[in-house]
């Protein structure tokens, strides 16, 4: 079958700059990408690499010029959707020369890594924070369902078709999680639907298929549940996941930072 590096939520802004006055997110992804590179001959050998969505925080140029150094860096196939801070026009700019971009409309995609199809799906809605999947969208997955044959299937969005309790997260979700389930029911098999968006690792159900999400690069989000729980983010655990589509294959979480050790037990 195939495996997949997912990272999510890069967040990146022109050199100099800060998210939120506080994030350099330049440096936490150079600092990634040279943690990354030291450890894929352990989790290796690696397909490509998927980006599920906020390559950029501030849509600038820059930002995209950085991302783009930086993932090349991995020497790896790439792909990728957009998610809410991204600009659909200068992410499209970025990527323009990969096979997988289409030319022009939403960023939606179909690729055939050996045995296995991804279907990348753009649910940006421009200046605003939640998403949604819009009937084009729909349709194309569904082709693609309909014609994917024996290959094990991975979907990739942005915006994860599931509830965190995470209030303010949950707010700016999918919009149209239902429409998706409903789609999805003409997959031949279950397959896995992988998101980012959530800062954070969330599993859940939509039907019979698996959702998952990755920890971001930069940030994340406390799971806090209760109705005044604090609007903002913590400055870690950062990560990103590996995703194995064999059969038996699972999706592992994958932390930017480790403890001590191997220690003999």
């Amino acid at each position: 079958m195939a495996r997949f590096l997912q990272l999510s939520d890069l967040h990146l802004v022109v050199p100099g700059a800060r998210v939120s006055g506080r994030l350099d997110t330049p440096a936490l992804m150079r600092a990634a990408v040279d943690r990354l590179l030291a450890r894929l001959p352990a989790i290796g050998p690696i397909d490509a690499v998927i980006v599920t969505g906020d390559v950029s925080d501030d849509g600038s140029a820059a930002s995209y010029a950085t991302a783009r150094a930086e993932l090349d860096r991995l020497g790896l196939p790439l792909l990728a959707v957009p998610g809410n801070h991204d600009a659909r026009a200068a992410f499209r700019a970025c990527f323009a020369d990969l096979p997988f971009m289409p030319e022009a409309g939403l960023i939606d995609w179909v690729q055939d890594l050996g045995d296995t199809r991804v279907i990348g799906l753009d649910t940006l809605i421009e200046g605003q924070g939640g998403g949604v999947l819009r009937p084009e969208s729909l349709e194309l997955l569904g082709r693609a369902l309909d014609t994917a044959g024996d290959r094990a299937v991975l979907v990739a969005l942005h915006h994860p078709p599931l509830r965190t309790g995470i209030r303010f997260m949950d707010a700016i979700g999918l919009d149209n999680p239902g429409a998706l389930a409903r789609c999805l029911e003409r997959a031949r098999a279950p397959l896995r639907v992988i998101a980012g968006h959530v800062h954070g690792v969330f599993h859940g159900q939509l039907g019979p298929h698996a959702v998952c999400t990755a920890p971001a690069l930069c940030s994340a989000f406390a799971l806090d549940r209760r109705a005044e729980a604090p609007v903002g983010f913590m400055s870690g655990p950062t990560g990103c996941a590996v995703v194995d589509t064999a059969p038996g294959g699972v999706w592992a979480a994958l932390p930017l930072e480790h403890g001590e050790g191997p220690f003999r037990f």
